[in-house]
């Protein structure tokens, strides 16, 4: 059993694990894996970090015998040696298994039981047993989409959008795409027209469906206005077809009409490809204008495969449930649980609706074993007091994983106080730039307050010197989280980035050939574990803001913010986040600077708030929003962000202000900034 530890974390002069795994060692899948290489390879390997070890040391072995040890269909060409060109520069991308071919959607439906429940689809405030779809109606769904898709013209490389929730569609849609070859793309609805139409202008779709409503906090939105006025913004112009979830409208055909097309006698089949074919396009948070469009490709399944059957233990006897919109990388990773067979619950609607216990009441109906949350909730559901192993039956749930943002070492404390004590409670740090976790759970090893139990198999992390480049992880440093070698889902190329500039500007020019994250780390090398400490607060990092695990650009606040009605008015904007040392989460402050004769007024803060929950969504609103004389500039005109967030993150001054900035007298207003307060609590993403 695990056993509670002082909140400090430490027995005497060494830490102690808050968790042990309680199962027998030689039936975690982690370690029969270890053993299998063991026998194969002739290794001595004694725990996971040795086993993570062999992996990077020996990339071409691990990745050839995992495509075989998780079953993926077709087999690997025999003889194949290497898993990618070792002479290829990782900036390069080298293609893994030149010359093999795959298909996403096949290794997720083939071989299951079709009697099985594949999908249950939950919408707020209707019925938790919700709307089953066993793998027999999953693939049918899939034959007709796909049917219907063929008969509309789609072929491979076109691109097939989505604006719409995380539903049983979502998935169904998403699998008929990729079984064609045709490269998918999803917009939670909850995005602004103008979030939609950056992205969606971009990539051009040929298909476009929408959801007609949102469900969220209890009320039913239309969302026909809202596809009108993106179909009307987009130069090329997608055939739409409406998903009727309330409002029914004949300016757009149906989904029933869509799916009509469908030719009974067409079977399901999958395209086989190389595993470098584009499978979907991501966004970015558009730090620099527009979103980057990061297209992945079908070598994906590899990373799920090798996450679900090692890292998180799933088999076709677990029951999934991952809270995530279509616009979060988590909806993605959780078709890759599907996988391994188990029973997905797609929920749709808030999860504070009507509180936080409501997601509790469905992992209890649903005997959920996996649940995969975001700090921020398990942050609600403490603060209703509730007590999830005295109000609910949990006995079936094994591991509840965290994502999206850190998780604290006191809500590691609250965990174990609130839930079974034999419940695996992990965080993973990954993101849309892998469509994966660079570091997760170790289910065979103990789990330490505040920290991430190990890197995942084959992923090269460390944390870098951010002037050298050189390893200072043994040391405990904090520093550059960096990637050293080539992983199989890198994205193959960002759309519109024809050579290939932007990849390289955003993951390989701060070291020669090796992958930066902008993100800053230390390990742990008493513990073994891991922390991930926010964006790097290096010269030149990016203007990403983060609060509750909401990543996104200040340039989407900018795009609402300084055009029209507001440009008549106002002079420049500045957004940043704040994260002071005793903060839990990340604040977002907008300043605002007035055109001459003009006053900030409490009226107009509420209008940019407004405006930008509307352009974008109420998850991007900042929480401050505040006028200023003036925000520093360079003398080129450029706004530095980098300096006022230094400025209120510490209450100092920086020590050195670069000579291009042209106006450093105006950094001392915002030292007060720094003990701003909140009047009343924003709500972040769950």
């Amino acid at each position: 059993m695990a056993k509670p530890v002082p909140r400090d974390g430490t027995l005497g002069p060494s830490p102690s694990p808050i968790w042990k795994p309680t199962q027998p060692q030689n039936k975690i899948p982690m370690n029969i894996y270890r053993e299998h290489v063991n026998r194969k390879f002739n290794q001595n390997l004694r725990s996971s970090q040795e086993l993570h070890q062999w992996s990077v040391n020996n990339l071409h072995d691990f990745w050839i015998d995992l495509h075989q040890y998780t079953g993926i269909i077709p087999p690997l060409p025999a003889g194949l040696m290497t898993a990618f060109d070792p002479n290829t520069p990782m900036e390069k991308v080298p293609e893994f298994f030149h010359g093999a071919t795959v298909n996403y959607a096949e290794n997720v439906v083939t071989g299951r039981d079709l009697n099985k429940t594949a999908l249950i689809g939950v919408r707020e405030g209707q019925d938790l047993g919700g709307e089953v779809w066993s793998w027999g109606l999953l693939r049918e769904n899939i034959r007709k989409a796909r049917s219907a898709l063929l008969r509309l013209g789609i072929q491979e490389g076109d691109r097939v959008a989505a604006i719409i929730s995380t539903s049983l569609w979502s998935v169904g849609l998403f699998l008929a795409t990729a079984s064609i070859g045709a490269i998918w793309t999803s917009i939670a609805p909850d995005l602004g027209e103008e979030g939609c139409v950056s992205r969606l202008q971009q990539v051009t779709p040929k298909v476009l469906f929408a959801d007609s409503d949102s469900t969220y906090k209890g009320k039913l939105h239309s969302n026909v206005t809202k596809i009108q006025n993106i179909l009307r913004a987009m130069e090329v112009k997608p055939t739409v077809f409406l998903i009727p979830l309330g409002t029914q409208d004949p300016c757009f055909p149906t989904l029933d009409q869509f799916l009509s097309s469908s030719r009974p006698n067409d079977q399901l089949g999958f395209k086989r490809l190389p595993f470098s074919h584009p499978l979907y396009i991501l966004y970015t948070s558009g730090t620099t204008g527009q979103p980057k469009c990061l297209v992945h490709s079908h070598s994906v399944i590899l990373q799920h495969k090798k996450t679900s059957v090692l890292h998180n233990s799933l088999t076709s006897e677990d029951v999934v449930f991952q809270y995530s919109s279509t616009s979060w990388v988590l909806w993605n990773i959780m078709i890759g649980h599907l996988s391994v067979g188990p029973t997905l619950i797609l929920y749709d609607g808030s999860p504070l609706w009507p509180s936080a216990k409501a997601m509790a009441k469905i992992a209890e109906y649903h005997r959920v074993t996996y649940w995969g949350c975001s700090p921020r909730y398990l942050q609600e559901l403490e603060m209703t007091r509730c007590i999830p192993k005295a109000e609910f039956d949990l006995s079936s749930l094994r591991m509840v994983q965290t994502g999206g943002s850190h998780l604290g070492a006191d809500q590691y404390h609250w965990f174990y106080r609130a839930f079974p004590p034999d419940v695996h409670l992990t965080s993973v740090t990954g993101g849309t730039d892998l469509v994966t976790s660079w570091i997760g759970t170790d289910p065979a090893g103990p789990l330490y307050p505040g920290e991430i139990q190990l890197p995942m198999l084959g992923q090269d992390v460390d944390v870098a010197d951010p002037v050298t480049g050189e390893s200072v992880k043994m040391a405990g440093k904090h520093g550059e989280f960096v990637c050293r070698q080539p992983f199989p889902s890198m994205p193959v190329f960002f759309w519109g980035d024809t050579d290939g500039s932007k990849y390289k500007s955003t993951y390989f020019d701060k070291f020669e050939n090796c992958w930066a994250q902008h993100d800053w780390a230390s390990y742990n090398p008493r513990t073994k574990g891991w922390q991930i400490h926010g964006r790097s607060p290096c010269p030149g990092s990016d203007g990403v803001l983060n609060p509750q695990g909401i990543r996104f650009g200040s340039s989407d606040i900018y795009s609402i913010t300084e055009s029209a009605p507001f440009n008549k008015v106002i002079s420049s904007t500045l957004c940043i986040g704040r994260r002071r040392p005793h903060d839990s989460d990340e604040s977002v402050f907008l300043f605002v600077v007035m055109q001459p004769g003009r006053k900030f007024t409490s009226q107009l803060a509420l209008e940019l708030k407004a405006a930008i929950r509307k352009g974008l969504s109420s998850k991007h609103v900042p929480r401050f929003v505040l006028g200023v004389d003036e925000i520093p500039m360079t003398v080129n005109g450029k706004k530095v962000e980098t300096l006022v967030k230094s400025v209120i993150c510490s209450g100092d001054l920086p020590k050195v202000i670069s000579s291009t900035v042209a106006n450093p007298e105006c950094l001392e207003h915002f030292k007060q900034y720094h003990h701003r307060e909140a009047i009343k609590d924003n709500r972040g993403k769950l």
